[in-house]
């Protein structure tokens, strides 16, 4: 079975319910996180993680705090935080993932040819994002793992530069 299917399968049946580290679990749903990657667990032991079955230790979640650049004490709050469409930051932190999705069609428009495999992942993710954010069920995590994948579309569509310089051809002149 697909893990991801799985994760949100359990999650919808209750076997996370009361997980101490709710947030974790959140990241673990933004595939471009790579939660278990970071702490070097298959996807099995993960969701074993979810439903209580193993623990982890202060050093793995480190390690996905390190790698995924999501604050320590976010990862481990016992309540998943959430913005507040109501404070204007909170907007801002909405309106930045909106320009990096606007930013990759911008990158399309001038024909960078990159872009076209990445526009429709982008277009859902921004969807699934938005419709979070007005039915104020946007947690901080999702707001990274948005903002992450959009950054990484447009990082990878980016046109490489081309290199100059002097050439040393042996013999001198040309």
């Amino acid at each position: 079975m697909n893990y991801y299917l799985q994760l949100f399968r359990e999650e919808r049946a209750g076997l996370y319910k009361g997980y101490k580290y709710p947030n974790l679990i959140e990241a673990q749903k933004q595939s471009c996180l790579h939660v278990g990657y970071f702490m070097g667990m298959t996807e099995e032991l993960m969701l074993a993680v979810f439903r209580g079955e193993e623990e982890l230790s202060a050093d793995e979640i480190r390690r996905v705090a390190g790698y995924s650049r999501i604050p320590y004490s976010v990862l481990t709050c016992p309540k998943v935080i959430m913005l507040d469409m109501g404070r204007v930051r909170h907007r801002k932190m909405v309106a930045e993932v909106d320009n990096l999705c606007s930013q990759l069609k911008c990158m399309a428009r001038e024909g960078n040819q990159k872009t076209e495999k990445y526009l429709e992942c982008a277009d859902r993710k921004k969807q699934d994002f938005l419709r979070a954010a007005h039915n104020n069920k946007l947690s901080n995590i999702h707001y990274l793992g948005a903002k992450r994948q959009l950054s990484d579309y447009i990082l990878s569509a980016k046109p490489e530069l081309t290199k100059s310089g002097i050439s040393t051809m042996k013999g001198g002149t040309t």
